[in-house]
């Protein structure tokens, strides 16, 4: 019988206030000042100055709210990606995913789709995608899925409900903050 040897989060950061730690974490990664990083964080936090104003945002870097009612879709992803290759110059260093199951599935498929050509539909399944996506982060604000920790990033396409399954969807990095989840309503545990 032969098995398979799957890839998992290499680095995760835990522990009370350490989504403060943000800024140091991603800082070796920046490309360059005009190579931002693009942060997809769940809009449920759009207008709470106590989470927005603790992202390192610098240069050209990029906050978008993502709404979180609806599960992500293919065309949700090519939609960002295309969103943010026309507005910026250069590659991003990084997604920074900053939410629940779907803001954390939607930062893995963008940071793949930005270093893969097609449409993300064409990626669902097993072992599809050739390229290593780039750097990635992804920072739970709910327990749920798991989605910060496998190595799937669940979309509904055109034709199926399928993940993108590869060795290079998993975070490089997750922060694992018991303060961005203690006041979750227990209607949504």
């Amino acid at each position: 019988m032969s098995y398979k040897n799957y890839p998992t989060v290499s680095r995760v950061v835990f522990g009370r206030g350490s989504f403060n730690q943000l800024a140091d974490i991603i800082a070796p990664k920046r490309l360059n000042t005009k190579a931002p990083f693009i942060f997809l964080v769940d809009d449920v936090f759009k207008g709470n100055d106590w989470m927005t104003s603790r992202i390192p945002l610098a240069y050209k870097d990029q906050l978008l709210f993502i709404s979180a009612e609806e599960e992500p879709k293919t065309s949700q992803v090519d939609d960002l990606v295309e969103q943010i290759i026309l507005s910026h110059q250069e590659r991003p260093s990084g997604i920074i995913g900053i939410g629940g199951g779907t803001v954390l599935d939607l930062a893995k498929a963008v940071a793949i789709m930005l270093t893969n050509k097609g449409e993300s539909k064409d990626y669902q399944g097993w072992d599809l995608v050739k390229t290593p996506a780039i750097y990635h982060v992804g920072i739970p604000t709910i327990s749920g899925t798991g989605a910060e920790v496998s190595r799937t990033t669940v979309l509904t396409g055109p034709d199926k409900k399928l993940g993108i399954n590869s060795d290079y969807t998993p975070f490089d990095q997750v922060i694992l903050d018991p303060e961005l989840t203690k006041d979750v309503p227990k209607n949504q545990w």
